[in-house]
C-alpha cells in the first residue's frame, strides 16, 4: 500500500473523524432495506455503534462505502475490512487515521467491483479478543440493514487486521464465506488441528510479500502451509488454504488484492450444506477489560449445521467435533465428550440427507436421534441471517 500523499491523507483522516460525529439523512433505495446506521450511497460515511452487551459506553467508528453504481441492486456482495496500526492505533484518533489510510484502496475496489466496503474502526482495542464478537454482530447489523448476498460477505485485514483474522477467524467461519487477510501471520501456537481444520469448510487466502520486514510473518505462513498440507494427507481430502507469496513488501498488492477478493466473491460462496465439518463450539459468559474497555465474549455455540443447546455458562467450555453426512445418517465424533452442554440441534436440509427416508445421529458411533421420514419445508431459521434456510432440526440429549 503506498501513501504518496501526504496531505491528501491527512485531509481525508480530519474528514473522517468529522462524519464520525455528524448526523446523517434517511435515503430509500433497494440496497438499503430498514437503515438506521448504512444509510448514505455515493459517499464516504460513518457511524458510531457498539454490540449491545458493551459497557464503558464504549463505541466503534464504523465507516463504509456504498457505490453509486449499485444504488438499486439487491443481492450485492460486501467486505468487512479491518486496518492496520499496532500501537499507533491504541486510541481513537489513532485508530481513525488508519482508516483513513485504507479507505481510498478500498473506495475504489467498491467501485471497480460493484461492492460494498464497511472498515471498522478498532478504536484502542486493536484486534485482540473483542473481533469474533465484533465481525460477528457487525455482519448481523449489516444484514439486518442492507439488502445483501448473505453467502458472498467475507472478511479481509491488513497487517495487524489481519493478524486479527488469524486469531479469530475459526470463531465466525460460518458466518462470511472466505477471509482474505495479508501480510500478517498465525502465531504457532494457534497452529493446532483445531484451529487450522476450519480451511477445509472455509476459503482462506493469504496474501505474503516475500521482502516483509516483519521476518516472522512469512516463516509463520510456510509453518501453516506445512501443517495444513499433513492434515490434508491425514484427512485425505483437499483444504480450501491458499497463501500466495509474492515479491513484495508488507504493503499489500492492490490489484493482487483486488483479483483475490473478485474471484473469491464470484467462486467461492457461502456454503452452509457442507457435508463434512471440522468443527469448533466454544460456550461462554465473561467479561474482558482491555485499553479501559469492557466488553462481554459471546459464546460461539453453532457450526454450520451443528448448534450446542442447554448449556451452562457458569463455566467456559470448548467442544471440537467431526461431523459426516454418511449416506442417511448423521456421524459425530467428540473426543471430549460436553459437561457443561447437554444437548445438541442438528439442522437438516435436502442437500444433505434424504429427508423422505429415517436419519439417524450417531456420537462416538451411538445412535442418540432419530427422524422419522417425513418431507422438509424450506425456511429460514435464524432471523439474524437470511441464508441460514433449513428445512427440519433434530434434538439431541448429551449424557
Amino acid at each position: 500500500m503506498k501513501f504518496k500523499n501526504i496531505i491528501a491523507t491527512l485531509f481525508l483522516a480530519f474528514s473522517l473523524v468529522a462524519m464520525a460525529q455528524d448526523d446523517k439523512s434517511f435515503d430509500v433505495n433497494k440496497v438499503l432495506v430498514a437503515p438506521e446506521y448504512f444509510d448514505t450511497i455515493g459517499s464516504i460515511d460513518s457511524f458510531q455503534w457498539a454490540p449491545s452487551r458493551y459497557e464503558n459506553s464504549f463505541k466503534y467508528d464504523i465507516f463504509y462505502y456504498i457505490p453509486e453504481s449499485i444504488k438499486g441492486s439487491e443481492k450485492v456482495a460486501s467486505l468487512i475490512f479491518s486496518h492496520g496500526g499496532g500501537g499507533s492505533t491504541m486510541d481513537r484518533a489513532g485508530s481513525i487515521n488508519a482508516v483513513s489510510m485504507y479507505m481510498p484502496d478500498l473506495k475504489r475496489i467498491a467501485d471497480e467491483l460493484g461492492i460494498i466496503v464497511v472498515l471498522p474502526s478498532a478504536n484502542g482495542l486493536n484486534w485482540g479478543g473483542h473481533t469474533r464478537g465484533l465481525m460477528k454482530e457487525l455482519a448481523r447489523l449489516m444484514r439486518k440493514e442492507l439488502n445483501l448476498d448473505s453467502n458472498r460477505m467475507g472478511v479481509s485485514g491488513h497487517s495487524m487486521g489481519g493478524m486479527g483474522i488469524t486469531r479469530n477467524y475459526l470463531w465466525t467461519a460460518d458466518e462470511f464465506a472466505f477471509y482474505l487477510p495479508m501480510a500478517a501471520g498465525m502465531d504457532v501456537n494457534h497452529q493446532t488441528e483445531q484451529h487450522l481444520n476450519k480451511v477445509f469448510n472455509v476459503p482462506y487466502v493469504h496474501l505474503q510479500g516475500r521482502n516483509d520486514h516483519f521476518d516472522i510473518f512469512i516463516t509463520r505462513c510456510e509453518e501453516q502451509l506445512k501443517r495444513t498440507k499433513d492434515l490434508e494427507v491425514l484427512y485425505d481430502s483437499l483444504s480450501k488454504l491458499e497463501i500466495t507469496f509474492y515479491n513484495g513488501s508488507h504493503n499489500y498488492d492492490f490489484e493482487l488484492f483486488k483479483s483475490s477478493l473478485n474471484r473469491l466473491i464470484t467462486k467461492a460462496p457461502r456454503n452452509l450444506y457442507q457435508k463434512t465439518l471440522y468443527g469448533s463450539l466454544h460456550t461462554v459468559k465473561s467479561k474482558n477489560v482491555e485499553n479501559n474497555i469492557t466488553y462481554d465474549y459471546e459464546s460461539e455455540s453453532r457450526y454450520f449445521w451443528v448448534e450446542v443447546t442447554n448449556t451452562d455458562l457458569t463455566k467456559p467450555e470448548r467442544i471440537d467435533f467431526k461431523a459426516s453426512v454418511v449416506g442417511n445418517n448423521i456421524e459425530i465424533e467428540m473426543p471430549v465428550m460436553p459437561v457443561q452442554s447437554k444437548g445438541l440441534k442438528i439442522y437438516l436440509h435436502s442437500l444433505l440427507v434424504n429427508l423422505n427416508q429415517t436419519v439417524e445421529v450417531l456420537i462416538n458411533g451411538k445412535v442418540v436421534a432419530r427422524r422419522r421420514a417425513k418431507a422438509g419445508v424450506l425456511r429460514n431459521m435464524d432471523a439474524n441471517d437470511p441464508g441460514f434456510n433449513f428445512e427440519a432440526t433434530i434434538n439431541v440429549t448429551l449424557n
